[in-house]
């Protein structure tokens, strides 16, 4: 039996971000990165040690430019990686102020190391004296290892190794061996053995079995292997060179499965298995075969976890409250809900709701009364292989609060509902989906009547691509158009893209052109077809779209009309990547797009 212990007290925050949480090495503390309302992205700090995870942000000199995920260390210091002008980046240790309790505390900082090359990564170590392992990657992809010890002391170097490393699993509680994977390797996972500098390929392994997680105690393992389309999860001992075991309940779980963490014991894993919009906590007995669920309100796990001998610390969201540690305790069963901070009534719940598609029903994700409201929005999610979850979403919250209701639809193409509904877009992007969207469109519409404002459009990356297709497909049924990160299509992305993107587009057919009275997704083409008020907003160093593709969009839209006073707007965040609404200045790019978005549209046609 279990019950789930929630963080401290803490005054509400409008606007909370906060992203790439990491435990330390022994799971003693956590860190992210966190931005509360107007601030910059800076530590914040979780501590685990007590009954219940208390947290407090670190002020520090200057936040918000990191290029690698912070390390919490189990004295509940934190490493950091900052880019510096010049190309370089910075190593230093953040060490919060003793008389810091809770809410913001200042932190001292101490510079470790400059660093000349760019891809630096971090890795919370196991072992005293190793609070960290940082992967410095050279021009040439060749991997430098520096030790960390957590204190205001150079790093230790520790080896130098041909090829790119990526991931890290540690195999014993010394810090001795870890576990990676290397673009050198002829098998899914090698050994890197730190004291004598070297990798090797595990003895007995198959070729395409990845390590997923360790019990360093005891040495149970817990790989996977892609068998007939989809990874099987494995358990075998880290000293045994016998075949992995594929354990036939594991192996059953019916949803999306995402192995969490392993008990010290290595006997029980904890499993994220998604259905739907929403997330369920498993612990599975790797002894039995069997599976418990442990009751967690409706949200979202993320998927770092770590679990130690004082519970199973997790990061949970749910709409109406910001991502967190919660931890899950072997005494008593579980309390339900967490419950609300005092004072915390600004942040609006959220509801899943299904609606009849062209071809079967659409799970969504729904903001207050899209029949009453003032204004509605439909949000299209990225990917296309990804989904909404029900968890919190600082857009989503600010446009309920200025009254604007949100339908967040898992469309043909999303994930979590079965291999039919995701591959039904496969060699067909913006056909079966842009069908849901459309169709949708038209339910809201029908539904709020002549009198209230028609729906708006909302999407990001895959989604913005969709919700211009849309506009062009529908030009009078859309009031606004809001999207960030668009490409022009799939043909188009597959030219200008970085090497992960043209394989996606290879695997899932996104080059296919769909001949119907639409004719080619392009739009370039369909330009034209788009009436609405349009905001674009592309950070200006997007590594998996490019922004020219933005560029061309904005150049080709004034080409064939002048739509400039608000009709045209177009929004490149400098410095930024992907996502501009946590990177730099993220609260403003939100701004600019909840503003765009409450302003009132024309008049129903």
């Amino acid at each position: 039996m279990s019950t789930l212990v929630t963080p401290a007290a803490r005054a509400p925050r409008a606007d909370v971000r906060r992203i790439n949480f990491r435990f330390s090495g022994r799971g003693r503390y956590a860190t992210c990165l966190a931005g509360h309302g107007r601030r910059h992205l800076v530590p914040e700090v979780w501590d685990l040690t007590g009954e219940v995870p208390r947290s407090r942000v670190l002020r520090i000199h200057d936040g918000g430019a990191f290029s690698a995920v912070p390390v919490a260390t189990d004295d509940g210091h934190v490493l950091l990686c900052r880019p510096g002008a010049d190309g370089t980046n910075h190593l230093l240790l953040a060490v919060p102020a003793r008389d810091a309790e809770g809410g913001a505390g200042a932190a001292e900082e101490y510079p470790l190391a400059t660093v000349r090359d760019r891809g630096v990564r971090l890795l919370p170590g196991p072992a005293p004296g190793t609070a960290a392992m940082a992967f410095v990657t050279s021009a040439d992809r060749d991997t430098t290892l520096l030790r960390l010890s957590g204190r205001a002391e150079a790093p230790q170097w520790i080896a130098g190794l041909p090829g790119l490393l990526r991931g890290g699993v540690w195999l014993d509680e010394t810090g001795d061996r870890l576990a990676v994977t290397s673009d050198q390797a002829g098998t899914a996972t090698v050994i890197l053995d730190l004291v004598r500098g070297t990798l090797a390929p595990p003895a007995g392994w198959a070729s395409d079995e990845h390590l997923l997680l360790a019990a360093p105690r005891t040495g149970v393992l817990v790989t996977a292997v892609r068998h007939e389309g989809a990874y099987r999860l494995g358990v075998r001992h880290r000293d045994s060179e016998d075949p992995s075991v594929f354990p036939e309940r594991l192996n059953a779980i019916d949803g999306s499965v995402t192995p969490l963490a392993l008990d010290p014991t290595g006997r029980r894993l904890a499993l994220a298995a998604t259905r739907g919009v929403r997330s369920h906590l498993l612990l599975h007995d790797l002894t039995d075969d069997a599976t418990d669920e442990i009751d967690l309100p409706p949200g979202t796990l993320h998927p770092s976890a770590r679990w130690t001998d004082s519970g199973l610390h997790l990061v949970l969201s749910t709409p109406d409250r910001p991502p967190g540690v919660v931890t899950v305790h072997d005494s008593s069963p579980p309390r339900g809900r967490p419950t609300r901070e005092p004072g915390q009534t600004g942040w609006a719940a959220a509801r899943p709701r299904t609606y009849d598609g062209p071809a079967g029903s659409i799970e969504a994700i729904v903001y207050g009364d899209p029949a009453t409201s003032g204004q509605i929005v439909l949000a299209l999610h990225g990917g296309p292989e990804s989904s909404w979850q029900l968890g919190f979403d600082p857009l989503f919250q600010r446009l309920a609060e200025a009254g604007i209701a949100v339908v967040a639809p898992n469309q043909r193409g999303s994930t979590g509902y079965g291999p039919a509904h995701r591959d039904a877009i496969r060699g067909a992007w913006g056909g079966p989906d842009l069908a849901d969207v459309v169709h949708l469109g038209r339910a809201l519409a029908a539904a709020r009547g002549p009198g209230r404002e028609r729906p708006m459009l909302y999407g990001v990356s895959y989604g913005a691509y969709l919700a211009l297709l849309a506009a062009a497909a529908q030009p009078d049924l859309w009031a606004r158009v809001a999207v960030v990160a668009p490409f022009l299509s799939g043909r188009e992305l597959y030219e200008d893209g970085p090497p992960t993107v043209r394989t996606m587009l290879d695997r899932l057919g996104g080059r296919e052109v769909i001949d119907d009275d639409l004719g080619p997704r392009d739009m370039i083409r369909l330009a034209g077809r788009v009436r609405s008020p349009l905001l674009i907003v592309h950070g200006e160093r997007d590594p998996i779209i490019p922004v020219t593709h933005s560029r061309r969009l904005y150049e080709r839209l004034r080409e064939i009309g002048d739509r400039e006073g608000g009709d045209l707007t177009y929004l490149e965040v400098a410095g930024v990547g992907h996502d501009p609404f946590v990177e730099g200045d993220g609260h403003i790019v939100l701004d600019r797009v909840v503003d765009f978005l409450h302003t009132s549209p024309p008049p129903s046609r």
